[in-house]
């Protein structure tokens, strides 16, 4: 069932794992990730992480506490851990007293600005902020997301700033790289962009197999183009000549591309195979 509401907060579940201590598994924790991606600081108080089985209809609650987040923070939930892989998470911002067992491949998750159990399959209402399904699950955003596995986790692309409510579109299934309130601020506000800001832009082909990667519009100024990994680092950066970047040096895998002509920004993203 398709959530059709569109999430409302700028807090965001930026990556879930479900994995941990799984055999073949790095890490010894599920986790989730959240991210500010707004422009203020913002309070977690009274918010929740709730988790639920692929098709099922209950909800297991993660409370947050009153933790103020900075714009491109992430902060980092420890669930539960298994009996294998061999690397501890970074230092978790929050240990519930009751971890989650998460299921590796498929399952749904969402925050919530209330610390009440959701019920049904498919919830919904203002209370909502976030919701993800991955794999096999009966509830998303848009369409569902990728099933992962004992070594990928779900991840938000760029760095966690984009979110279109669709889950498909806004996550694919990578390495898990949890980040903490420690970690390097990410900030949205400068990381977005507008997806129609360039006139008639084109990006072919896409997916790629090849070195060249073709990028047209219908303005006439010099175009760049910057790409990055799902988790936001900066990879490439090259001129556009003659409608032609060479990708080359890209491996297989989903990247974002932003163009940028005449002072206007634009976003896609890119398969590589």
């Amino acid at each position: 069932m398709l959530i059709s509401n569109a999430s409302i907060g700028q807090i965001v579940i930026s990556q879930a794992y479900g994995g941990g201590g799984n055999a073949g598994s790095t890490y010894t924790h599920d986790f989730v990730e959240l991210l500010n991606t707004g422009t203020t600081s913002a309070s977690l108080n009274g918010m929740s992480i709730q988790y639920g089985s692929a098709t099922g209809s209950t909800w297991q609650v993660t409370v947050l506490p009153d933790v103020t987040l900075l714009p491109g923070q992430y902060y980092l939930i420890q669930q539960a851990q298994g009996a294998g892989g061999t690397v501890a998470l970074p230092t978790p911002d929050l240990i519930p007293a009751t971890a989650i067992a998460m299921a590796g491949a498929n399952f749904k998750i969402l925050l919530a600005n209330t610390v009440d159990a959701q019920t049904g399959t498919c919830p919904t209402g203002t209370q909502i902020l976030d919701f993800v399904g991955f794999g096999t699950a009966n509830c998303f955003e848009g369409t569902v997301g990728p099933a992962l596995s004992n070594t990928t986790a779900g991840i938000r692309a760029n760095g966690g700033c984009t979110d279109t409510n669709n889950n498909a579109d806004d996550f694919v299934a990578g390495e898990p790289t949890p980040r903490n309130t420690a970690s390097p601020i990410n900030n949205c506000a400068t990381a977005s962009v507008n997806d129609n800001a360039i006139a008639g832009l084109k990006i072919y082909p896409n997916p790629i197999a090849g070195n060249t990667l073709y990028v047209s519009s219908d303005l006439f100024g010099e175009k760049t183009v910057a790409v990055y990994d799902v988790l936001g680092k900066r990879i490439l950066s090259s001129k556009v000549v003659n409608d032609a970047v060479n990708i080359g040096t890209l491996n297989k895998g989903v990247y974002i591309v932003k163009v940028t002509q005449e002072g206007k920004t634009a976003t896609r993203k890119l398969v590589v195979q």
